[in-house]
């Protein structure tokens, strides 16, 4: 499928709050676009959520995060003109996760790790890699969908359709995930797909404390609002505090992404 003559523009904010219970945030997140030879628009949205705790896990997820623009636009560079998308993430994700391994090895930051969502927008088409259990939600034409599907023994399970929401938010292994960034065990195998990108798409990228607060329609109310005259950065704020008051009980990060007919810039 070609991509579209004329794609959309984009507007985006970002919320981040260490929620009500622990003392540190661990989440990273990073929104803006990246330099490549191609002279069209290259925009890069990354949420990232540390495992490891104490300073560990933020070290974590900020390797994630600067790495993954580090080494994406590396790769874009190298591979002009390109041709394939695909490996371009999967290679970005794969170093991150040898990165994140090496670096765990000294003192001080054993066990560390990170969950890993990124949106790449690029000629009309969003291309999006995941590792672990935080986020990547579209709302088009007023449904909502979660595109990612959560690397983890209940994610797989809900996204096959063998739980409802409902026993997935109450499940005894909820909080486990089997891949993320960084640990030791098998290497980590991205998930890697692409939509294209259509005129009032509105995107989420998200940390687990946030859908761990919020309902599915909870989060697509939220997005609606953006489609009505919201400010991304104003939705972003508002899903944030929502979950926070409800759960709170993790980090919470989210971050919007609207997709406008006109040219637009980030409000974040």
């Amino acid at each position: 499928m070609n991509p579209p003559s004329s794609s959309p523009s984009v507007v985006f904010g970002c919320r981040t709050d260490a929620g009500r219970r622990r003392p540190n945030n661990e989440d990273s997140f990073w929104a803006g676009p990246i330099e490549t030879p191609n002279p069209g628009s290259n925009t890069l949205l990354i949420v990232s959520d540390g495992v490891g705790g104490a300073s560990a896990g933020e070290v974590a997820s900020r390797m994630a995060v600067d790495g993954a623009r580090e080494i994406l636009t590396r790769y874009v560079a190298s591979r002009f003109p390109l041709n394939d998308h695909r490996s371009c993430i999967d290679g970005t994700i794969r170093e991150i996760d040898q990165r994140i391994r090496i670096a765990s090895r000294r003192d001080g930051f054993g066990g560390m790790g990170a969950t890993l969502s990124l949106l790449w927008i690029t000629d009309g088409m969003g291309w999006w890699g995941q590792a672990g259990d935080s986020r990547i939600y579209l709302l088009r034409k007023s449904v909502l969908r979660q595109l990612s599907r959560d690397q983890s023994p209940v994610g797989r399970l809900r996204a096959d359709g063998a739980l409802t929401e409902e026993q997935a938010r109450v499940h005894p292994y909820r909080h486990l995930i089997d891949q993320c960034l960084g640990t030791e065990g098998e290497p980590i195998e991205p998930e890697i797909d692409s939509i294209m990108i259509e005129t009032g798409d509105v995107f989420l990228l998200c940390s687990d404390g946030l859908n761990e607060g919020l309902w599915d329609r909870e989060i697509s109310d939220g997005l609606l609002s953006v489609t009505v005259g919201l400010s991304p950065s104003e939705a972003a704020h508002r899903l944030v505090q929502k979950a926070k008051e409800a759960s709170g009980r993790d980090n919470i990060t989210a971050l919007v992404a609207f997709f406008a007919s006109s040219p637009l810039g980030h409000d974040a």
